[in-house]
């Protein structure tokens, strides 16, 4: 069982997850799986955990699997389900760059009236070049993230 503080303190991290825009329940379970010693729970230890019924906890399981943070697997000799935190779970947006560039090419396609002397125009052209930058920048600054843990933790990595 997870102690009050560690709890409230996972609480306090998943409220400016929320803040950012994560929904909120997603959020709560995934600073559970962070705080958690092991970084492996069953759905029922993370509703003990949040004091939230299986249903909500099911929601959010299902939204961080969708976005890989968290795996699925199975206990051993059971029938019951164990989710595990990705071990790289801070730099999945980072390696989804090829979203970016997705949108980035979306964008690109202005319709007419979006063109780019209009207010709106200016405004999509913005996104869609800092949506390059991303693009362009993720890879690196992911590599540049993993040689920085390599070093200052060489038998983690």
């Amino acid at each position: 069982m997870t102690s009050t503080s560690v709890r409230d303190y996972g609480d306090q991290l998943a409220g400016l997850l929320e803040e950012a825009g994560f929904p909120r329940m997603p959020a709560r379970v995934l600073m559970t799986f962070v705080t958690s010693e092991s970084g492996d729970l069953t759905a029922d230890q993370i509703a003990q955990t949040l004091g939230v019924s299986p249903a909500a906890v099911s929601g959010a399981i299902q939204y961080l699997r969708s976005t890989q943070l968290v795996r699925v697997g199975s206990l051993p000799a059971t029938r019951r389900r164990i989710y595990t935190l990705n071990p790289a779970w801070y730099t999945v947006t980072l390696s989804r760059a090829t979203m970016y560039g997705e949108i980035q090419e979306l964008v690109r396609e202005i319709p007419a009236e979006l063109g780019p002397d209009t207010a709106a125009g200016k405004r999509v052209a913005e996104m869609a070049d800092f949506y390059a930058y991303l693009a362009r920048r993720f890879p690196e600054i992911l590599e540049e993230w993993r040689e920085l843990k390599n070093q200052e933790r060489p038998s983690a990595s």
